[in-house]
């Protein structure tokens, strides 16, 4: 499964204002929710929080890929918020995050679709352009292409 599989316009946020890690992946999940794809929004951000718990999703350049696996998700799918102010995330360079990238994956997926997926984001974003580029997009269609 490809990115542009699961990451679509409507998944899209460009001025996320959230001032919490807490609070950002409250307000992603309702963009999964928005697109009928979670039965249960409560239980899939509490599955997100749980693996938040066991070890950070914030990468370090300024990004966080927080991820979560729940019967609560009826398909893969892929999220995108730009925040409109840097929050903490505990990250791996202990630096701010403001570009996220969420997944959401359904507890019966078998196989590796989600480390898949998880790792074609993660390269995209060791590429300082690809960084630049999703800083500087203006619409949905500008992060779907560059992170296709």
């Amino acid at each position: 499964m490809k990115v542009l599989e699961v990451l679509h316009t409507d998944r899209v946020d460009l001025t996320l204002e959230a001032a919490t890690k807490e609070e950002t992946i409250k307000k992603m999940a309702g963009l999964f929710t928005q697109g009928s794809l979670l039965t249960d929004e409560e239980a899939f951000v509490s599955a997100v929080l749980d693996r938040e718990i066991h070890s950070t999703t914030g990468v370090g350049n300024g990004i966080a890929i927080p991820h979560g696996k729940s019967k609560a998700v009826k398909e893969p799918a892929i999220a995108f918020a730009r925040l409109t102010k840097e929050i903490e995330w505990q990250a791996l360079d202990e630096k701010p995050v403001s570009l996220i990238v969420m997944l959401a994956i359904p507890e019966s997926e078998q196989g590796d679709t989600h480390l898949s997926i998880l790792s074609e984001i993660a390269v995209k974003l060791m590429d300082e352009e690809v960084i630049t580029n999703l800083n500087k997009a203006t619409n949905a269609n500008e992060i779907v292409e560059i992170l296709s």
